[in-house]
């Protein structure tokens, strides 16, 4: 890869001259603001589109054992107002205002949060070539002209200060259990959850992760736990910004967009959060050399080894 590698003031890098392919016109830039979120922008002269992508490196492994399910949980309920944007709809009826849309999802290791955004067809196209330093004239014309910057701001509260309102829970937990109902029912979950069962006890892997209504409100309720409670405190363990990693796509130049990034996101908080990282294996001698036998839903066959 050829790269240059700037430091600059404040603890921020910046990474240029990404080796890329020779068809490829847009233009990249790799910058590590001072709270240590990494971030790629991108420059598309030519796109209709504008868009981000948030990664968090925590995921159903950390789920605590007695309430599978409140990373999931938790990823759902982001969504539900900030403290700059507290009602609960306010993300999702702006993108649907400028032709967009947004979703989530819960891995084993990681959540995933992105939306995307149409440019209205006056929205000019900047340069790759401006000026280094954005002036602050520039900078609020461009906010004005592109529906990038509202939707970055709104979503950048999901990292900063999101409520987690006490009237959208409920809701919430039942969304993600009509997900868990809906899957009871697909051969691929069924699959997933069969090869989950036959894993080491000892491994989170082998636990049950999308969470459902019982597993997350009845369960814990019973046992006198705040649920509430319980996914702030899961929030405020392991959302930091040296856990995360943003991609942002846009018309406007990378001087734009690097200056809207460092506005918006090096506000969240830093709490120099060690990597998730789980050493165990996944199978051990007493899980390997089984053979299961699995009765689908729908007619399918399939030998996996």
């Amino acid at each position: 890869m050829v790269e240059t590698l700037e430091k600059e003031a404040g603890g921020r890098q910046r990474i240029e001259d990404l080796e890329r392919p020779q068809l490829d016109n847009r233009s990249y830039r790799v910058i590590t603001l001072s709270n240590q979120l990494e971030v790629l922008l991108i420059h598309d002269v030519e796109t209709d589109k504008a868009s981000a992508a948030l990664d968090v490196n925590v995921g159903s492994f950390s789920d605590p054992p007695d309430m599978p399910g409140i990373a999931h949980a938790v990823e759902h309920l982001l969504f539900m107002g900030t403290e700059k944007y507290p009602e609960e709809n306010a993300y999702s009826q702006y993108l649907t205002r400028h032709g967009g849309y947004s979703n989530a999802f819960t891995s084993s290791t990681s959540t995933n949060y992105y939306f995307e955004l149409s440019y209205p067809s006056s929205t000019p196209a900047c340069s790759q070539t401006a000026s280094p330093e954005v002036s602050q004239t520039n900078l609020a014309r461009s906010k004005d002209d592109s529906p990038l910057w509202g939707g970055m701001d709104r979503f950048g509260q999901f990292f900063i200060s999101p409520l987690f309102l006490e009237d959208t829970i409920d809701r919430e937990l039942k969304a993600v259990d009509s997900e868990h109902k809906k899957n009871l029912q697909d051969d691929t979950w069924r699959m997933i959850q069969l090869d989950k069962a036959l894993a080491n006890p000892g491994h989170p892997y082998h636990r049950f992760s999308t969470g459902n209504y019982r597993t997350l409100h009845d369960g814990p309720v019973t046992r006198g736990v705040r649920i509430r409670d319980e996914f702030i405190k899961f929030y405020l363990t392991h959302y930091s910004a040296n856990r995360m990693k943003l991609v942002v796509l846009g018309r406007e130049s990378l001087d734009t967009l690097e200056a809207w990034v460092e506005q918006i996101f090096a506000r969240v908080p830093n709490k120099n959060l060690g990597q998730n990282c789980w050493d165990m294996p996944v199978y051990t001698e007493n899980e390997l050399l089984t053979q299961t036998f699995a009765r689908p839903v729908l007619e399918s066959r399939s030998l996996e080894l």
